[in-house]
């Protein structure tokens, strides 16, 4: 008899330990923008958790936002940097002026437009090329004072700020994507989101082979180098992905706070 009821206990084991593992699995708690990233209150460094900043050296007025312990710029830098550029695409420009509402009667005015919308592409390589090792020194002052040029670590713990056990990166995407869908008539694989966090990433795509545009998604320089070519940037389409940049890229700095010495 003892061997009996020792022989139904080994059996029974695997299937208590099948239901912890699948009631484990229910007491995941749900992704929450109001605790990742309010729109209220204060963060831990002494700031609302949403507002605005000024560029003391040009003027420029951006927005940022708080999502978990990092304070991000909610806005492509527009600074004129070393080797940065406007949009100088001409049928990039000739869409984005059918396509978004502006008051604009010029192509050249129109090119402004964009550009104080989707911010300017930056280079950070070497005399301004289009691959390369990094330039320490642009790279190091190419944001605004208090605020720097995320690593490619920085935009993983974002990434994993930003989704709960077993989602999907096209879930991460939609939470920052911004919810205005006429600026998503510019891209074919990029659908607007619900912007959960004020993060407004719009497809600004990036530039290569001279200027030519690439608008499938949008693509943001880190200061990690992959190898001697190339660096890592963070990209957002229809999903997310960290992989090698592409030539000159959008720019969304952090704030230091959480580095203080940067």
């Amino acid at each position: 008899m003892n061997h009996l009821i020792k022989k139904l206990l080994l059996l029974a084991i695997p299937l208590v330990l099948a239901a912890c593992t699948f009631d484990s699995d229910d007491d995941v708690e749900p992704w929450d923008a109001d605790k990742v990233c309010p729109a209220e209150g204060t963060n831990s460094y002494g700031m609302p958790n949403r507002g605005t900043f000024t560029d003391e050296r040009d003027g420029e007025v951006y927005r940022y936002t708080t999502i978990g312990d990092q304070v991000w710029m909610a806005e492509n830098l527009r600074y004129d940097a070393p080797y940065s550029t406007c949009c100088n695409d001409t049928n990039f420009i000739r869409q984005y002026c059918e396509l978004i509402e502006h008051n604009c009667g010029t192509e050249a005015c129109c090119r402004e437009s964009m550009c104080n919308l989707f911010g300017r592409y930056y280079s950070i390589v070497e005399n301004g090329k289009e691959m390369g090792l990094i330039d320490e020194m642009l790279a190091d002052t190419i944001c605004p004072k208090g605020w720097h040029l995320p690593t490619k670590d920085e935009w993983k713990k974002f990434n994993e700020t930003l989704k709960t056990n077993g989602e999907t990166e096209v879930v991460i995407a939609n939470r920052i994507k911004h919810s205005d869908s006429a600026y998503f008539s510019l891209s074919n694989v990029m659908l607007p989101g619900t912007d959960d966090c004020a993060m407004g990433i719009m497809p600004s795509g990036y530039l290569y082979e001279g200027g030519k545009a690439k608008t499938i998604g949008a693509s943001f320089l880190s200061t990690t180098q992959k190898n001697s070519d190339f660096i890592y940037s963070y990209k957002v389409g229809s999903g997310i992905s960290i992989s090698s940049h592409y030539y000159r890229n959008s720019i969304r700095c952090i704030n230091d706070s959480i580095n203080p010495e940067l």
